[in-house]
């Protein structure tokens, strides 16, 4: 029997949770056949993630979240890739929304969380408690921590 790996889940859980959740708007907005018909796409999808995250191919590695360092590299390009065309297709959203005479906050709203998570994730990532001269310890936030003394 073939041990399945737990990482190789995560991709096409989230995927299958998306497409849950995208599912269930659908239904609210336009029935639930329509919504049935979403749900099988987002089934299909989770189903040839988990299949690629099998494969013995860089793709396969980093949608089965078991690459090496330079498959990682490859996963945070593509990433940052994906962040970038969002992040033009929202600005471009807002044009689009002010030109047509409707709402633009939505999009807005989206930008900052954007934004403000980026910033996040630099104080997150950016910091290294162990090369640091004074042996501060950091939350994985990156702030600061009282020390404890013994």
């Amino acid at each position: 029997m073939a041990r399945i790996s737990r990482s190789r889940l995560v991709t096409p859980a989230i995927a299958l949770a998306l497409g849950t959740v995208i599912a269930c708007a659908v239904a609210v907005r336009q029935g639930w056949g329509v919504a049935v018909g979403c749900e099988a796409v987002g089934l299909v999808w989770a189903g040839c993630l988990y299949a690629t995250g099998g494969s013995d191919s860089d793709t396969g590695s980093v949608i089965g979240a078991q690459g090496d360092e330079r498959q990682q590299l490859v996963g945070l390009r593509a990433a940052r890739l994906s962040l970038l065309i969002v992040v033009i297709a929202l600005a471009v959203s807002c044009l689009i929304a002010a030109v047509a005479g409707t709402s633009i906050w939505p999009f807005e709203v989206l930008l900052v969380i954007i934004a403000i998570t980026y910033f996040i994730g630099l104080r997150a990532f950016g910091v290294d408690a162990s090369e640091l001269e004074d042996g501060a310890r950091y939350s994985w936030l990156g702030f600061r921590q009282k020390r404890t003394s013994h």
